[in-house]
């Protein structure tokens, strides 16, 4: 596997925004992580550390210089969530694909995520300033 995006149901949308680069996942800054009883699923939102380097053109207009995106686990087979206690959360977010799953993971001293899915789809890509 090349890239985390690989493993996405829909890659273009990332692949749009940010062309021929490859957005980290490293040192990202969480903001919620929903579950939904539907599916079952799992939603993170977050923000990315980097910006693309040919944003779009609206982005720019509008001088923002911050990506969130948003990415649902589908037909979760398991899930691991302990430590949320702290108000931020800056952590390298790891996704791989094992046998048939996707496997999501972060970790730091205190919190830990661990999500075993089917599927892997883009909510929502969008920019703002911070």
């Amino acid at each position: 596997m090349g890239s985390w995006t690989d493993v996405l149901v829909d890659k273009i949308k990332v692949s749009s925004i940010f062309k021929e680069e490859e957005p980290s996942l490293y040192n990202i800054d969480i903001h919620e992580i929903i579950f939904h009883r539907d599916g079952p699923k799992i939603t993170l939102r977050f923000n990315l550390e980097n910006y693309p380097s040919d944003p779009p053109k609206k982005w720019v207009l509008q001088k923002f210089n911050t990506v969130q995106l948003q990415l649902t686990a589908l037909d979760i087979n398991e899930v691991k969530f302990s430590g949320w206690e702290k108000t931020n959360y800056n952590l390298d977010l790891n996704i791989s694909k094992c046998d048939d799953l996707i496997v999501i993971s972060a970790r730091d001293d205190v919190f830990c995520l661990y999500i075993k899915a089917s599927y892997l789809s883009v909510s929502s890509i969008s920019a703002y300033t911070i």
